[in-house]
């Protein structure tokens, strides 16, 4: 009588969380995972004999077999992000940074890191932006606008990003499988697809995959460069120089655990100091330089990214830090419970937890976790939790590989009092294919509600036949406002798509204001002009000419009806 159902919606603050999600996150912890476990349980009697048989052909697989079971998991992690981007978020932004970091990506295809934006300034979409002298792009780091401009230059769009999902499940089920053979191996790149965080964040195109995607690359390297040394490396050394250009500060302090502990072994004499020192410089060298570069030809200081321009650096990095405690509260604490609920839900927890004192490795990577959460002392930006905590989207990788450990060790302790093992890994799975099979299902259909109203906007815009047209609007989220279906679900898209640097496309929208058509004509003296205006019952918008010439028909769109 009381509840308030399942809804999810996307209002800021972006740690808020509507009364729908926190029910729905009960109904997981209380109702799905025992469920899932008792379903589990359910079909051990006939379900064990084909599991053990091919527990057993998984664990004598040749190297041959063992190389085409990993591009398997690759192309099965790719195919679940493309279509999911497809299906869920309608192959559409989900936030207004992905929006500028495509932006970026057009301006390096374009051969510029800066272009001419309008005049008056105000008239172009500058959300996540970086603006001097009238010039512009997006103030995103270099590694994101590299891989949007590979997408621009090859015509593959954010293939890239749907590439980059699929390379933590293949990284942790490499590590594994030579730790504790094959099978472990499928198991452990089942619970990084299994993920919530992982499989919803997957969809979209943020810098976060491609950081962890370089991340769980640079613990396979750490290990063989523990194991074999020599250009091992240099190769260690340069993936979290990729890390970095994608996301510098997570990617510190998540291999802050790793380099302290190497560190402490060349101190030791455990380490050649030539082969092991002179690799990582060598593997970083072009990640910081191409950094240094890249932020002198965009801002004209090397120390100085675009990024970090906007805030007080290098005393603060928010313009509206707190204090510690709030910090604490607000970001830290708060994104660690998210972790609880994301990862794997509850069982997640138990399974690290179990898994955490397993040897050094897994030692070193509950540290980059918890070194990764330190870094919200930091800062204020709590980050959206509609995809899972995003900020902290680079632990997936490393949880997967303590959870996995955690089985292992439970299933072992099973054996040893002569429990049946079938029956630790039936329950456990069924809990999480069932619990985050359904979890994660709601929520990426709650992502479709969402994007239908950017395919709804951009039908109206687009498919109202205005030929090369300018229109005129107000600001992006003030308009999705205006209709009260699109007010209910919300979004994190505030703000219009910028137009391409080369202005390669029929209609572009800009911002309204006083006396910007007049000024604004002179730039685009081959277009129409159109204002958007608020429309009469059943619509909510209209198309008005600002030029002589009869006006097209627009039609509207159903959704936005």
């Amino acid at each position: 009588m009381t509840a308030p159902g399942l809804t999810i919606s996307y209002h800021p603050p972006f740690s808020a969380s509507s009364p729908g999600e926190l029910y729905q996150w009960l109904g997981h912890a209380l109702l799905l995972v025992p469920g899932g476990v008792l379903l589990g349980l359910s079909v051990v009697h006939w379900g064990s004999g084909p599991a053990v048989r091919l527990w057993r052909r998984l664990e004598g697989l040749t190297a041959q077999e063992k190389t085409a079971g990993a591009l398997l998991v690759g192309v099965v992690a790719f195919l679940a992000a493309r279509i999911g981007r497809a299906v869920f978020l309608l192959d559409r932004a989900f936030t207004d940074d992905e929006q500028a970091a495509r932006f970026g990506g057009q301006v390096l295809a374009s051969g510029r890191v800066l272009v001419k934006l309008t005049d008056p300034i105000e008239a172009f979409p500058t959300l996540f932006f970086y603006v001097r002298d009238g010039m512009g792009s997006s103030f995103e780091w270099l590694g994101l606008q590299l891989a949007w401009a590979f997408g621009e230059l090859t015509g593959t769009g954010s293939l890239v990003f749907s590439l980059a999902a699929a390379v933590p499940a293949v990284a942790v089920a490499w590590v594994v499988t030579r730790r504790l053979g094959a099978a472990w191996g499928a198991v452990a790149a089942l619970l990084v697809l299994l993920s919530p965080m992982s499989a919803l964040l997957s969809m979209t195109s943020h810098a976060h995959l491609l950081s962890r995607a370089a991340l769980s690359v640079a613990v396979v390297f750490y290990l063989q460069a523990e194991e074999k040394g020599g250009r091992w490396w240099t190769w260690f050394g340069a993936m979290g120089g990729v890390a970095f250009l994608c996301r510098p500060f997570e990617s510190l302090f998540f291999l802050a655990p790793f380099y302290l502990w190497v560190l402490w072994r060349l101190v030791r004499r455990e380490l050649p100091v030539g082969a092991c020192l002179g690799g990582l410089v060598l593997g970083w060298a072009p990640a910081l330089v191409a950094f240094l570069a890249f932020n002198h030809a965009v801002t004209g200081d090397a120390l100085l990214p675009a990024r970090v321009s906007m805030y007080t650096f290098p005393a603060k990095l928010s313009a509206h830090d707190g204090s510690l405690w709030e910090r604490f509260g607000g970001n830290t604490s708060y994104n660690a419970l998210m972790l609880g609920v994301w990862f794997l839900g509850p069982v997640g927890m138990l399974l690290v937890g179990a898994g955490a004192s397993w040897d050094r490795l897994t030692k070193l990577l509950l540290l980059s976790v918890l070194s990764l959460l330190g870094l919200g002392l930091f800062h204020d930006n709590h980050g959206i939790h509609s995809v899972g905590p995003i900020h902290y989207s680079e632990c997936v990788p490393a949880l997967a590989l303590v959870a996995v450990h955690g089985l292992k060790r439970l299933v072992d302790v099973a054996r040893k009092a002569e429990l049946p093992r079938a029956t630790v890994m039936a329950g456990v799975l069924g809990a999480l294919v069932v619990g985050l099979g359904i979890l994660g299902a709601r929520n990426a259909l709650s992502l479709r509600e969402q994007a239908r109203i950017h395919e709804s906007m951009d039908a109206f815009v687009n498919d109202a036949g205005l030929g090369r047209a300018v229109v005129l609007a107000p600001q992006y989220g003030v308009a999705w406002n205006q209709v009260p279906a699109f007010r209910k679900v919300g979004s994190f898209v505030f703000e219009w798509a910028p137009p391409r640097p080369d202005q390669d496309q029929d209609v572009i929208v800009l911002h309204d204001g006083p006396g910007f058509a007049e000024k604004l004509r002179p730039q685009f003296p081959d277009r129409r002009f159109f204002r958007m205006v608020p429309g009469k019952s059943p619509d909510p918008f209209r198309l008005v000419p600002l030029d002589s010439g009869p006006a097209p028909a627009t039609a509207t769109d159903e959704g936005a009806r």
